[in-house]
């Protein structure tokens, strides 16, 4: 239950036994849910399977088109002609003008909450993708930045629960909260913020070069690391902030695609890696 007494989809009791100071004592306590979902996809008359991922139920619409955009699967929402779901399996059928390599998208391994590109063979086809260039003529100020974090932990209902989730938040230029999503691993809940953000926009018919997110901010409420740049890359998100560290090939690849990624942002302190021409006073 949250602070006005309504359930979080994704989350559960358990009986735990919690020892504070001399004290112990038997509570209830609110855990994130981790369960599989197996991800088959259909196109023509072939089935193809992306593997098994671990996610948190909830969004799982938003995650799959997420997932299949940020894997350049799909180019948009109309490439979907139907997503079907249950507990553990999501079935999509993908239109006719779909065509991918499906050896470049399977996985040897289960896909974790941990981990975004566990069990993919090499890093070369993860950074051969097709995002839009990003807009240089974006700037926020530094105070928007903090006032993001700020805003983006105010509304992580899941993690106040539960302390277990991550998130992925998307603003205006002027700071305000446009979508957030969240899920146990850090790469499924910028998927679901991804896939949202496609799904809304889909709704208003656009020119399909159009690039909806060229002027969205993305808070993260962990760490940046490779597969999260690649992901705001491709998504055409300019600034890219989070509260923990960038990794290096997180840096590596911001530089590489000029996309403004921000690490440690406090109140008063943050840290820009690159592109810093966005941020200003």
């Amino acid at each position: 239950m949250n602070a006005t007494g309504h359930s979080v989809e994704g989350v559960r009791e358990s009986d735990v036994v919690r020892w504070e100071g001399k004290s112990v004592l038997r509570i209830n306590d609110s855990l994130a849910i981790e369960a599989p979902l197996t991800v088959e996809l259909v196109s023509g008359d072939s089935n193809h399977s992306l593997g098994l991922t671990m996610r948190t139920p909830g969004d799982d619409e938003d995650l799959i088109v997420g997932m299949l955009y940020s894997e350049s699967i799909i180019d948009g929402v109309e490439d979907i002609l139907s997503i079907k779901l249950n507990s553990e399996v999501a079935t999509i059928q993908l239109s006719d003008n779909v065509h991918f390599d499906i050896n470049e998208h399977t996985r040897s391994t289960t896909k974790t909450a941990a981990c975004g590109v566990c069990g993919k063979q090499s890093l070369d086809n993860l950074r051969h993708f097709h995002g839009p260039p990003l807009s240089e003529d974006i700037h926020i100020t530094r105070s928007i930045v903090s006032s993001n974090s700020n805003s983006s932990r105010a509304a992580q209902t899941m993690f106040s629960q539960t302390g277990g989730s991550h998130a992925a938040a998307a603003f205006t230029e002027q700071g305000q909260l446009i979508c957030i999503r969240e899920d146990v691993g850090r790469h499924n809940a910028m998927d679901k913020l991804i896939g949202a953000l496609l799904r809304e926009s889909s709704k208003t018919p656009q020119p399909r070069s159009y690039n909806g997110q060229s002027r969205t901010i993305v808070h993260l409420s962990g760490r940046s690391s490779f597969e999260l740049v690649q992901k705001a890359v491709r998504a055409g998100f300019p600034i890219l902030s989070s509260v923990g560290a960038a990794s290096s090939l997180a840096v590596d690849l911001a530089r590489e695609n000029n996309l403004s990624l921000i690490a440690f942002v406090r109140d008063e302190s943050m840290v820009i890696h690159s592109a810093p021409f966005r941020v200003v006073e």
